[in-house]
This record gives structure tokens, sequence and C-alpha cells, in this order.
């Protein structure tokens, strides 16, 4: 991007973007949001760019019809981290950062077609634009708040080039286990990213991001339980994904989406210990063992076998929800039972949309099933701070 471009965005910013002082007979301004919650809607807007990324890539990579809708899907994701700055930095900073994140989106694409025809002139010159449009993003924000300097933003930015490039080269080369290598490396880093821009923003606009009264430990645990069932939910679409289109990946997504259910048990481990953790495992290996049975039944057509393995995934979902209830009171049975089979009803809806070919529906069904991931996740970090007070 070049200082021209950035200039205008300034000006129509107020110069620096800082709040204006306003005279002791106005009201002050109200906070808009707090740094707590602010941090994790960046976290989950960018999570879900990394994640709608992977899925357009093993789409495009393998040819699949849901191609065109992951990419459409991918670019309402740049939508919404630019309405994400829109509070803080105005309508036209935010139209200008979704047209710089939409041409990073759309170089992508254009980067893995070249490199699946293995056209190297194409791939380079993609590859130079690439990096020409990363470092005008970080030159744009750089300009907005001084508490992200262009130096550190042009480097994350790259950063996240060179990851997204080996994931996707990983995939074209078939070298599975190092696709879920690079696809947890991208993901980490895309949540340094998210806070860095999270910081800054509460840095910049102390009268519109208040602090929160969450202590730093009860923070951390609920962006933990964020992050692993956000990735249980992603495992399982890319699982999902995979079984269904006969992709040569699904064992190696499988693998990664059962260890999930380790990370998720060994969550409790430091309040609950190693039995309690353990249970939970196992529960969550039939839960995901008797999803891999629906969803195997439901591509044969097997009714009366589907139907038999939906009982019983509905009876393990009952079997978890008591499982935890006894563990913390704070957790009413009932309640988890319900969000535990609201979560199969989504996952259901889900698969049925893919083998129906329904791509609006399956993008819509996977969205809710994030949503309420998220949820069950912030229902059990509550609970834990509630019965461990000392703790957090």
């Amino acid at each position: 991007m070049s200082k021209h471009r950035v200039i205008p965005i300034l000006i129509a910013l107020g110069g620096t973007g800082l709040p204006a002082c306003t005279s002791t007979t106005e009201a002050p301004p109200v906070a808009i949001t707090t740094e707590f919650a602010l941090r994790d809607s960046f976290r989950a807007l960018w999570i879900d760019h990394v994640a709608l990324t992977r899925f357009y890539l093993v789409a495009a990579i393998a040819d699949l019809p849901s191609a065109d809708a992951a990419a459409a899907r991918l670019l309402e994701n740049q939508a919404n981290l630019g309405d994400a700055i829109q509070p803080y930095y105005g309508s036209s900073a935010a139209a200008a950062l979704t047209a710089l994140l939409r041409e990073h989106i759309t170089i992508a694409v254009q980067i893995v077609a070249a490199a699946k025809g293995n056209d190297a002139l194409r791939l380079a010159e993609a590859k130079t634009r690439w990096t020409t449009n990363s470092d005008a993003i970080a030159t744009f924000l750089a300009a907005a708040n001084p508490n992200w300097p262009v130096a550190d933003l042009q480097a994350m930015m790259r950063t996240h080039l060179d990851q997204t490039l080996a994931e996707a080269t990983a995939r074209l080369e078939g070298n599975w286990t190092a696709d879920v290598l690079a696809y947890q490396t991208v993901s980490k880093h895309i949540l340094e990213m998210a806070d860095t821009l999270s910081a800054g923003i509460t840095k910049q606009f102390p009268l519109k991001v208040s602090v929160t009264a969450m202590s730093g430990k009860n923070q951390e645990l609920r962006r933990a339980m964020r992050a692993l069932w956000t990735e249980h939910v992603t495992w399982t679409r890319l699982y999902l994904i995979s079984t269904l289109a006969d992709l040569p990946d699904a064992d190696a997504a499988s693998v990664r989406l059962m260890q999930n259910q380790v990370d998720l048990g060994n969550a409790l481990k430091p309040y609950y210990g190693v039995t309690v953790g353990e249970g939970l495992t196992n529960l969550l290996h039939d839960h995901i063992s008797l999803a891999a049975e629906v969803i195997a039944a439901a591509k044969a057509g097997d009714d009366a076998t589907l139907a038999g393995s939906q009982q019983r995934w509905n009876a393990n979902a009952d079997a978890i929800a008591t499982f935890l209830a006894g563990s913390n009171p704070a957790w009413a049975g009932l309640d988890l039972s319900n969000m535990m089979h609201m979560h199969l009803d989504l996952t259901s809806a889900e698969l049925t949309s893919r083998l129906m070919k329904d791509w609006a529906a399956d993008t819509a069904a996977y969205d809710k099933v994030v949503a309420h991931a998220r949820t069950m996740a912030d229902t059990l970090s509550s609970g834990i701070a509630l019965q461990f007070p000392g703790s957090f």
C-alpha cells in the first residue's frame, strides 16, 4: 500500500485515531466493550480465518464441489474482520481493511491454483503480490495505531503467509503429518496476532475498552476451554469432509481429532485429578467413535445401522453430562445434557447438509456448531471458577 492510500484514512480517523477531547459539560464516553471481550472476539474472528482458509484448501486442492462455498464464507470472514475495527476507527477504515484482506484471500486462491497447475511463473508472481499485500495490511494498521509497530506487524503477517504456504504445500504433497502440524502452527500464531491487535486497541482507546473484573487466571481458563472446544468442532468438520469425500487424509484427521479428546480430559486434571480427566477422555473417545459410525452409516444409506448408532451416540451424550455433573455442583446435569444433545443435533445437521450437497446449509451448520461449542466451553470454565474460587 502506498502512503497516499493510508493518509486519507488517518484524516478520516482524526489524525491518530485517539479520542478527541470533550468539554466538561459533555457526558463521559461509555465503554463499548471490555478488554476481555475484545480479546475473545478478535481471537474468535482470527481463528475462524485460519479454519475457513483450511476448509478452502482442503476443498480446492481435492477439487471438491464445496470449494466455491468455502471461498465465499472465507471472504465473508474478511468483512467481519474489517467490521471489528469499525467502532474504533470508523466505517472508512473498516472498509479499507476489508478490501485489503479480501485481496489477501483472492491472491491466496490464485497461489493454490498456480501450485496445483505446476505453473512456476504464475506461482512466483502471485507470491510476490501476496507479500506486497501483507506489507500493505501491516502499514495500514500501523498508521492507525501507534501501539502496532509496522515492523512487528509486517513480520507477523509474513510469518502467517509462510505458515499458510507450508500448510498448502503439505496437502499438495500428501504429507499428512506435516499438514496437521502446519495447521496447529498457523492456529497458534494467529491467536498471537489477534492478541497483538486487541491489546493495541485496548491501549489506544481506554475510554472505549474498560478493564474487566475477571481475574487473569479465570480469563486464561476461559480462553483455553474455548480453544479446545473450537478445535473439537473444527477437527470434527475436517474428519467429516475427508471421510465423506474419501480423501486420503481421513485417518490423519481422525488421529488429530482423538488427540483433542485427550486434551479436553487433560484440561480437567488440575482441578479434578487424573481419574476424572481420563474418565472424560474415555467418554469423549466414545463420542467420536460413535460419530464415525453415524457418518459411515449415513454415507452408506444404511438406515438401520444409522438408527442404532444415533441411539448409542445420544446415550453417550447423557453419560458425558452425568459424569461432569457428578464432579461439579455448578454444572446442572439437565443443562449439560441439553447442551450435549444440541451439539449432536448441530453436528448431524452439518453431516446431512454435506451429504445433500447443500453448501449454504452446510456453512450455516458449521457456524452454529462453532458458536454453540464456545457456549459449552464458557459453561464449563465458569463452573470450574465457581467451584474453585481460591484458584481464580
